[in-house]
């Protein structure tokens, strides 16, 4: 069952609400217990074909709720979600005059009958809540409920981190079956999302996409529907707990400008104690993010950063050796130029790194 206070998106239903999710989640849950009827038996050779197999494709209507969104995971290309997932289609043959007992009503085994069997392509560890169960209706209609909690992999494409967008994927195919034998309808248009439990990404309004999936090794296509969840990043935590800081060490490093050419201890201190903060950095970012073999936004800057500070570290040296041999009016007038270059250097920096 739902917790309370539990917030549901709307990925492929029409916008239907809460009360109407619950409902589903209790005839889901009642699917899930009590035993099974002796006369709710359909016999083996209407499993294995499809409800027409020499006419038009099978219509399966697909549709699920997002119930949460519980983290996105850069350093391992894959997101959490919980989902409750609805597949129905029509089968006329449970419901004619050849069945020897009626199945209205009765809760089936989803394998003892015909069914699109559908797998998400992209799941790295779901649990399925529910019993793989279907229950038919008097018109023949079949209806799989199913609540699915766990990882999912997606792609991610992280050049522009952390000023990023992407778009989280449920992959669903039905195995064994082309597009020519099975077609799927995305129920209901999307609808706005809820606030859901993660907190440092925007989530926006989830559209399906019907495209058949190719299998290169057979050299055939799977019927296939994917829905697609745009999300952005939050940029408050990276810019207040990161670009902030690295800013101010990054101007931190200037003091040296400031400081009388020839003293070097303070002017050593000032420039190594930036270097090693920066260091400290970098590391720390480069446990959230995966192995790159480019560079994000945030690497520019972090190099840039780091670039400027060792140069302010080599103009205090040589400002320094210039007043150790009498040059020191030389050597202040590098460092008031210094304290306009280096500025206005850092200035492109952010330009580069944030902006083009």
């Amino acid at each position: 069952m739902l917790r309370r206070g539990t917030k549901v998106t709307s990925m492929g239903f029409d916008k239907r609400g809460l009360p109407v999710l619950v409902a589903l989640v209790a005839i889901a849950s009642g699917m899930a217990s009590g035993p099974l009827s002796a006369a709710c038996e359909v016999p083996p050779e209407l499993t294995a074909v499809r409800p027409d197999p020499d006419g038009t494709p099978t219509e399966v209507t697909i549709g699920g709720y997002l119930i949460d969104l519980q983290a996105i995971n850069d350093s391992e290309q894959s997101f959490e979600a919980d989902l409750f997932l609805s597949v129905t289609w029509k089968d006329p043959r449970l419901v004619s005059d050849a069945m020897p007992s009626s199945v209205v009503g009765c809760r089936l085994p989803l394998e003892t009958v015909w069914n699109p069997r559908v797998i998400f392509v992209n799941e790295r560890s779901v649990a399925r809540l529910f019993d793989e169960k279907v229950t038919v209706s008097a018109d023949g209609t079949v209806e799989y409920l199913q609540r699915l909690q766990g990882e999912f992999t997606t792609p991610l494409r992280l050049r522009d981190f952390p000023f990023d967008s992407h778009e989280l994927k449920f992959e669903i195919v039905s195995r064994g079956y082309q597009p020519e034998e099975v077609t799927f309808v995305p129920e209901g248009g999307g609808g706005n999302l809820a606030e859901l439990t993660i907190s440092d990404w925007e989530v926006g309004a989830a559209y399906p996409e019907v495209k058949p999936r190719y299998i290169e090794p057979r050299d055939w296509y799977l019927a296939s529907v994917t829905f697609h969840l745009p999300v952005k990043r939050r940029l408050g935590f990276y810019l207040m707990k990161t670009f902030l800081p690295l800013t101010l060490i990054v101007c931190m490093s200037w003091a040296v400008f400031w400081i009388k050419p020839g003293l070097l201890p303070p002017q050593i201190g000032v420039a190594t104690s930036a270097i090693l903060t920066l260091i400290a950095f970098q590391f720390s970012l480069g446990y959230m993010l995966p192995r790159l073999s480019y560079l994000t936004r945030a690497d520019r800057f972090l190099i840039g950063s780091t670039l400027l500070v060792f140069l302010a570290f080599g103009e205090a040296l040589w400002t320094s050796f210039l007043a150790t041999y009498d040059q020191e009016e030389k050597a202040l007038a590098i460092d008031r130029r210094s304290r306009i270059l280096f500025p206005l250097v850092f200035a492109a920096v952010l330009l580069i790194s944030f902006v083009v």
